[in-house]
């Protein structure tokens, strides 16, 4: 396994041998056993991942980072190295000229590994941003930039930030914003997530465009975590350091279930699939025991983040979003950049502005003034046209026969959501795992995979909703 355990391969011990996979739904075909992990979903239900080395099944694990599955005279060992890292004792300056130098000779690594065609999924962000600035400054600018939304002509502050920079550039950049059915997403993203994310399903259009095309693409991946760490870190940081990690777990819950409620409810998906006192206390204390191990971090919750979360979730974008790609290089996930980074003091990355924003600023002063989504505006929405919303109807309808064939009505009611306290992606995603889960077997498991091979085949070809292009740009969307 990889150093920091970011390609999720599956494991299970099945009869009297073991089986290894890139795809959990694979191996569930296989006849790997399929219980439920109760506690691994509860604390799913309420932070929308998995932690540890878990699975949504007892019998299914991941292995941990940089970990050896050994089978041995008919035992299964896992062997990993505990989790460390030498802190940093420099000064800010010097933190922001090792982030240039080390990003910069990561990128490079990535330039010698491939010399076709790069299409970069470009945001509103900074990690994107900090990519495609070194892609230039290399000079292998990407041949085209892609920036999804769904919102068609109504463009976004990420969609705004993404062509500004693409324009002062110079470089190509696709915008993809052309209606889709998020009820076909989302059975093919919770296959390519291999039932281990309650998101991405937004991302499928960055999938589609580049099925065909024969060129290697890039993740943004852990750049956030590495320059900034949790959510709320001061609070956080205070938390750990005062022994409250149930408190750091309860914050994290609240805040994730909050964002899919409809209300603001911070109980989210776990008001409808494990609401019990009992799942939601034996969820806290686990995360908050999951927390602690982290305690020899400058930053523990920085590293919980990047262990958890990122390894756990994030990391489905790139071995499964991205994975119509030639090749994808994850930058910010070079040993020596993430080892320098993760080895910062907690405080120098919060003294003054952003630890990334300087690093950029200072590689890139003609850049400066170029702003990131924060200094754009949404435009306003609108509704959805007839027919859009016509289909839709049909594609649930869809889905919800491939569910359940006997009851597909039931289905389509909770699918669809009225007077349940989720918003509609949410809703549909965490419905979609439910069932899924509760109801997989190997012949379930082969049957999900033929679905979403049939959706494949009749996606959606009418990605690009507007273009910018530089002259001489060629390449072709596939």
């Amino acid at each position: 396994m990889d150093r920091y355990g970011f390609f999720s391969l599956f494991y299970c011990q099945n009869g009297s041998g073991v089986q290894v996979s890139a795809s959990l739904l694979r191996l569930a075909a296989l006849g790997c056993p399929l219980k439920p992990d109760q506690k691994a979903l509860a604390v799913f239900h309420r932070l929308g991942i998995f932690i540890n080395d878990d699975t949504p099944f007892e019998g299914i694990r991941v292995l941990p980072p940089g970990g050896r599955l050994i089978w041995e005279d008919g035992k299964l060992t896992i062997e990993a190295p505990e989790l460390a890292v030498k802190p940093n004792t420099i000064s800010r300056a010097e933190a922001v000229d090792g982030f240039i130098e080390l990003f910069r000779a990561s990128m490079a690594r990535t330039l010698k590994a491939w010399d076709g065609p790069i299409v970069l999924p470009l945001s509103g962000g900074r990690d994107s941003r900090h990519i495609l600035l070194e892609l230039a400054h290399q000079g292998r600018k990407p041949d085209a930039c892609i920036t999804f939304q769904h919102t068609g002509d109504q463009w976004n502050a990420e969609v705004k930030a993404a062509r500004a920079i693409a324009e002062a550039v110079g470089v190509r950049h696709d915008v993809l914003g052309r209606e889709r059915s998020r009820q076909i997403d989302n059975i093919r993203a919770i296959t390519l997530t291999e039932l281990c994310a309650d998101e991405h399903a937004q991302m499928m259009p960055l999938h589609d465009y580049l099925i065909g095309l024969g060129a290697a693409s890039y993740d943004g991946i852990n750049g956030d975590v590495l320059t900034e760490g949790a959510d709320n870190p001061h609070l956080c940081h205070r938390l750990f350091h005062e022994g409250d990690f149930a408190a750091i777990a309860r914050l994290m819950m609240d805040g994730h279930g909050s964002i899919i409620s409809t209300t603001g409810d911070p109980r989210g998906a776990s008001q409808l699939y494990s609401p019990s006192r009992d799942a939601h206390e034996e969820a806290l204390h686990y995360v908050g025991e999951a927390i602690a191990r982290f305690g020899d971090f400058p930053d523990p919750n920085q590293a919980f983040w990047m262990f958890n979360r990122t390894r756990r979730e994030i990391n489905f974008v790139t071995r499964g979003i991205l994975s119509s790609a030639e090749a994808v290089f994850t930058p910010y996930l070079d040993e020596d950049l993430v080892e320098f980074c993760l080895g910062l003091p907690f405080g120098l990355k919060f003294d003054g502005i952003h630890l990334h924003d300087e690093a950029v600023f200072k590689a890139w002063p003609q850049y400066r003034d170029v702003p990131l989504k924060e200094g754009f505006a949404d435009d306003p929405p609108r509704s959805s046209p007839i027919g859009h919303k016509l289909q839709s109807a049909v594609d649930m309808a869809r889905v919800a026969q491939f569910l359940a064939p006997g009851a597909p009505l039931a289905e389509y009611r909770a699918l669809f959501g009225r007077g349940r306290p989720l918003n509609p992606g949410p809703n549909e995603m965490y419905h979609l795992h439910s069932r899924l889960v509760e109801t997989l077997s190997a012949e379930r498991a082969r049957g999900l995979l033929a679905f979403t091979r049939k959706l494949n085949r009749t996606r959606t070809h009418n990605l690009v909703s507007d273009s910018y292009r530089p002259p001489g740009n060629t390449l072709k969307p596939g």
